[in-house]
């Protein structure tokens, strides 16, 4: 609908320069002075003198006004039969304007631009000759510029030629949705295909239309297709009317507003609509219950709408380089929509490159775009990606977030160069600290955003798609816990030391199991069969070193996908999406109660057949004992590695291997059995310890000896305690899964919305 909100009445009407308080104010100044000048120029007869439209105090904002009102001045009298002047003329007539630096090189630069578009033949060398002190900027700006034409009118100035009622073309104006620096925005009917349209009316210039023509995405303003009237000069681009207005207007209310809710963004919808006139406020509803949805989720839910947006834009090699709130519309059910690519750049237009389309608005930039701005830095535009996209994205989502933009950097501070050189190195020293937040969700957004806003674009999400994952997640509240917690208290400990807490969690509850186990046959031993009992030393040392030895080296082996894995991710590295390492992670507990349950079966025979061959005889009922025994012991000590590295992986592995991923049908399949097998091994830490009491009670004839009646006390103590602890873990096991599912069920929904919309399309 619209690219930037208009100015006030009040400020196009009073001219006079104010005193400035805020960082934007200085730029809203400069802008008050030049559409003053240009008016100027628009009703005289002669030249304006740019004295009057000065600011009267010396500095820094007098020398940017100046620079900018030369730059209208050039185009004014190249574009009319005036005078022309030099720069030379200028620094004559104004001396600080080479001060303290020498002439601006952007200056320099659209003296020469102005110059050839109005058919002169003009060198780059006789720059150089007349500005040798700025030679080596002048080298760079011409190697980021190639020509393009000239603006010819302002958004203001359109606004003013054309009104409501007007007929311009097959248009029908019938409101202004609100105008930019290159365009006006209408509500227009088209009256040979009888449908509501905007109509951005803008200078004949620049590729946009064939630029959004490449595009069709829900989340992407459609374009439908362009008309020129060269006789005017004007361009007609009209494309789907978004009756929601901008994110610009949320934003401006949920910075007004103390309690922040989804229904911040139904009136500010509703508003938007009514104010076309054509359609009523009651036919606005904001599709699954945005409006009631606390503010972190209605934010998550509005990124994730854009950032898939960008990622199918870079797909098709369009980078927008100016995403801001004023550039996102917004549906009439609170859909958000992508706009105003016009000064993208698309690798799929023939003679355009990206050194012709490097602008944007500073307050969003990223640090390597503001470089690419300034003429004095290595980094070139062509060297800019997607990952400038996610960072500005980031921007916005901090704004919306917390009323304020992340960098307050927008102030003037000398000339071109020093400026986005200045707030370059603000973006490079590091994010404020917000207020905190006990939301989870609002704890997990704030951390998607640092990554977002990572001044090395290394650390970054390396596309759309990845933050899209990312946000997605913390819609559900529960997934967005995890997600944070994992970084946290133990989760974090555990993920920085996998293999230590992954062997702990696995074999702790056999330590335990088996020196249970070696304290009940003990005491049978010494007081049945005491000739074995040295016997029995040994061969319990000796299984017990190859068993534990033995499970040790199994569990890294199986594990060691998942250890690479989670080292990636501890360094930051980036990479595909490790699928195989999640499915690991979720089958951890399951392989370590399989290994724990085998290694204790074929210890029940090697403990009886060891004994029998080194002592020369054994009676059958020992084979019975030992097999017995060491099998309920072994199921018992099964289930509590299942829960203990279930929830390890749950809780830390899983999330940490999901950020910037989508749930996969394979993740959902592993989640199911996994809460599957969760409750058989519930049945197990409940069940088998009563069951072993029984078999113990009636396969060993001496349970009045003290040491065995105490070992079947602490088997059922430990039995009792050891239920009430796997049932605790099991519940929050299952509550943390069915989180995980329902995100994946969010997430395929969006997916299903936007593949039913490109069927649509």
């Amino acid at each position: 609908m619209t690219t930037e909100e208009s100015s006030s009445q009040d400020k196009t009407q009073n001219r006079q320069p104010l005193k400035l308080e805020t960082a934007e104010a200085h730029w809203e100044a400069v802008a008050v002075h030049v559409e003053g000048f240009l008016e100027a120029w628009e009703s005289a007869s002669e030249p304006p003198g740019m004295s009057g439209h000065l600011p009267e105090s010396q500095g820094t904002l007098r020398r940017m006004v100046l620079i900018e009102l030369i730059k209208v001045d050039l185009e004014y009298r190249y574009g009319r039969e005036e005078e022309k002047l030099s720069l030379e003329a200028y620094q004559s007539q104004f001396p600080d304007l080479a001060k303290p630096d020498g002439m601006p090189v952007d200056l320099i630069y659209e003296e020469y631009h102005v110059r050839r578009t109005a058919g002169e033949t003009v060198d780059v060398n006789n720059c150089l000759t007349r500005f040798p002190e700025q030679s080596e900027a002048i080298i760079r700006m011409f190697k980021l510029h190639s020509p393009t034409v000239s603006m010819s009118f302002t958004g203001q100035q359109l606004t003013k030629s054309f009104e409501p009622g007007d007929r311009i073309d097959d248009f029908y104006l019938m409101s202004n949705l609100g105008s930019g620096a290159f365009g006006s925005v209408f509500l227009a009917r088209q009256e040979s295909m009888q449908r509501m349209v905007a109509l951005k009316v803008s200078a004949d210039k620049g590729a946009e239309a064939q630029t959004l023509a490449q595009l069709d995405h829900p989340n992407i303003v459609r374009v439908y297709d362009q008309t020129r009237l060269p006789d005017q000069n004007l361009r007609l681009l009209y494309m789907q009317f978004a009756a929601g207005g901008t994110l610009q207007a949320v934003v401006r209310a949920a910075r007004n507003s103390d309690s922040k809710c989804g229904q911040i963004v139904a009136d500010c919808v509703a508003d938007a609509v009514e104010a076309t006139g054509v359609l009523s406020s009651q036919s606005a509803s904001l599709k699954d219950g945005m409006a009631h949805k606390p503010w972190p989720q209605v934010v998550c839910q509005l990124g994730m709408e854009l950032a898939h947006a960008l990622h199918y834009a870079h797909d098709h090699g369009i980078l927008h380089r100016d995403v801001k709130p004023a550039n996102v519309l917004l549906d009439a059910n609170g859909t958000a929509k992508l706009a105003d690519f016009n000064i993208s750049f698309s690798s799929e237009l023939q003679g355009s490159g990206p050194a012709s389309y490097f602008g944007g608005s500073l307050a969003y930039m990223s640090p390597e775009q503001l470089d690419a701005c300034d003429p004095g830095h290595t980094t070139q535009p062509t060297d800019l990606d997607g990952r400038a996209d996610v960072f500005s994205l980031g921007v916005v989502l901090w704004e919306l977030t917390y009323g304020q933009r992340p960098f307050n950097d927008e102030a003037v501070v000398g000339n071109w160069c020093e400026t986005v050189a200045g707030m370059a190195a603000v973006r490079r020293a590091g994010l404020p600290v917000p207020s905190t937040s006990a939301d989870p969700v609002q704890q997990r957004l704030l951390s998607v955003l640092r990554r977002c806003l990572a001044p090395d674009r290394a650390g970054r999400y390396q596309s759309g798609n990845e933050l899209a994952q990312d946000l997605g997640l913390c819609l559900q509240p529960c997934v967005a816990r995890l997600l944070q917690q994992s970084e946290q208290g133990l989760a974090g400990w555990a993920l920085r030391n996998p293999t230590i807490a992954g062997l702990c969690a696995a074999l702790l509850p056999n330590i335990l199991a088996a020196w249970f186990n070696f304290s009940f046959n003990d005491s049978a031993i010494r007081t049945d069969l005491p000739t074995a009992f040295d016997a029995f030393q040994n061969v319990q040392w000796t299984v017990n070193a190859i068993a534990f030895s033995l499970a040790v080296i199994l569990c890294i082996w199986f594990a060691r996908p998942l250890i690479n894995a989670l080292q990636r991710v501890r360094e930051a590295r980036v990479g595909a999406p490790d699928q195989e390492a999640r499915r690991r992670a979720l089958r951890l507990g399951r392989f370590a109660a399989l290994l724990g349950i085998t290694e204790w079966v074929i210890a029940g025979l090697a403990y009886p057949i060891s004994l029998h061959l080194i002592t020369g005889t054994l009676e059958a009922k020992w084979y019975a004992h030992f097999f017995g025994s060491l099998l309920i012991c072994g199921m018992v000590a099964a289930a509590y590695p299942f829960f203990l590295l279930s929830v390890l992986a749950v809780r830390s592995f899983f999330p940490a291997l999901l950020r910037g991923d989508a749930l996969t049908a394979g993740d959902e399949a592993e989640l199911h059995e996994l809460s599957e097998r969760s409750a058989w091994s519930l049945y197990l830490a409940g069940g088998v310890p009563a069951a072993g009491i029984m078999f113990l009670l009636l396969t060993n004839d001496n349970m009045a000896d003290a040491n065995s009646a105490f070992a079947l006390k602490i088997l059922s103590a430990l039995g009792a305690v050891g239920f009430a602890f796997a049932l605790g873990i099991a519940r929050s096991l299952q509550n943390d899964i069915e989180a995980f599912q329902e995100a994946g069920r969010l997430t395929s929904h969006a997916d299903d919305d936007r593949a039913g919309e490109y069927g649509r399309g």
